[in-house]
């Protein structure tokens, strides 16, 4: 060890005489730490967030999707389905048809978004069946000719229309018909099979499962899927697929998006917002490095007899300069590590026993304070940290390394 770094941990040592100035460090010291914790934690939620809503997003949606742009559906949609299933990177390919329609029951009627599907298939790109409750994934099969088809129901949508399995309700399509009284959409009763619960409120809430032939059916597009969902190994790869299936289109036949294209305003929107709240509790960190100026000042003018006696003894500016800084970064070193400790100890805390967010998926897109402590936010707070109070240092320390000699050993 250096004489600079002998002379800095020693300077920081606690003296029962240098009590004012014990104390004013401790706060130095403890003011980073709960800065850094404060800033783990909130860093953490925000990703707990973004991961959370990506999850649920992802495991309701299909990574890639492909779109008819035209009414007529997807032209020729087997033979795509199979040439996407054959490209490299790709886990599975699914067809459906997704429309508007409207739904009656005894206490209201909502618009909602219906999907209909091939069971089997949609549960290889979605986690179709691991949020359908009980059984009811096996009842959603075609109707018999002159039967009564069956849905799922979003968990939230079943409660504002307040039916339950077995209960029938009345579809509303968006073809018409002419009949003896005019222009009539198309109507059909339908029986609820079962529900199904994403975690995620906008499609628990808008969203209903009815077999693809009844879909066709209900709509009057018998043979035709309007949409292909794809699953993919690699998340990030998603966009590169995609463009690989846009490619293939030579008529303007669809267009492919994937997640992240999809959902870019939500993620843009939680990725801004992580920034802001970085920033705004960086500022506590530098809040917390005027207690190191504040330190250090008054070190320096307590210990002028010293650096006057160290400078006539050949010590350089650039040594007293050192010293100083060197002790900045001790209390920044100190300070982060407890912060550290501090702010991943609540993290876990948060991870092991999670806190119930009031209103729950009612409200907000979760039901629980989600928590994720990821390596380059650490990183980043580590850096931004030490930093701060490297910089912080650096007046207090050029003021000591400026001192005269002689005017500071004349110092009473």
């Amino acid at each position: 060890m250096g004489f600079e770094s002998f002379l800095a941990f020693k300077y920081l040592q606690p003296k029962r005489k240098r009590g004012f100035i014990n104390l004013i460090t401790v706060i130095s010291v403890g003011g980073v730490a709960v800065s850094v914790a404060a800033l783990i934690v909130v860093v953490s939620v925000m990703n707990g967030f973004d991961n959370d809503i990506r999850d649920k997003i992802i495991g309701t949606n299909a990574h890639v999707l492909v779109t008819a742009n035209t009414r007529a559906g997807i032209r020729d949609a087997v033979g795509l389905q199979k040439k996407i299933e054959a490209m490299d990177g790709v886990l599975a390919a699914a067809p459906f048809y997704q429309g508007q329609i409207m739904l009656k029951s005894d206490s209201g009627v909502l618009g909602v978004v219906l999907q209909g599907i091939i069971p089997e298939a949609h549960a290889r790109i979605s986690q179709l069946r691991q949020s359908v409750q009980g059984r009811a994934l096996e009842s959603l099969r075609p109707a018999a000719p002159n039967g009564v088809p069956v849905v799922l129901l979003g968990n939230e949508l079943m409660q504002h229309l307040d039916v339950r399995p077995g209960q029938e309700l009345t579809l509303f399509s968006p073809v018409f018909r002419m009949t003896p009284l005019g222009m009539l959409p198309r109507m059909s009763k339908v029986r609820v099979a079962g529900r199904f619960k994403t975690g995620y409120y906008e499609y628990d809430s808008s969203l209903i499962y009815m077999a693809l032939e009844d879909a066709q059916r209900l709509f009057d597009a018998q043979g035709q899927v309007n949409q292909i969902g794809v699953r993919v190994k690699d998340l990030e790869q998603a966009p590169m697929i995609a463009d690989r299936i846009q490619a293939m289109d030579n008529g303007l036949n669809y267009w492919a998006k994937d997640w992240l294209r999809m959902n870019g305003n939500l993620f843009k929107a939680l990725q801004t917002e992580k920034l802001i709240m970085f920033i705004i509790l960086a500022c506590m960190v530098v809040v917390a490095a005027f207690n190191i100026v504040s330190t250090l000042v008054m070190m320096v003018m307590e210990k002028q007899k010293e650096i006057g006696v160290l400078r006539s003894v050949g010590a350089s500016a650039r040594s007293i300069l050192s010293i100083f800084i060197q002790q900045g970064l001790i209390i920044g070193v100190l300070g982060g590590v407890l912060g550290f400790a501090l702010g991943l100890g609540v993290c876990a805390f948060i991870d092991r026993y999670p806190i119930p967010i009031p209103g729950g998926g009612s409200v907000y897109y979760i039901e629980r304070l989600p928590v994720s402590v990821q390596a380059f936010d650490l990183g980043a707070i580590a850096l931004m940290e030490l930093l701060t109070c490297f910089l912080a240092a650096i007046y207090p320390a050029l003021h000591a390394s400026r001192l005269d000699p002689v005017e500071a050993i004349r110092y009473e």
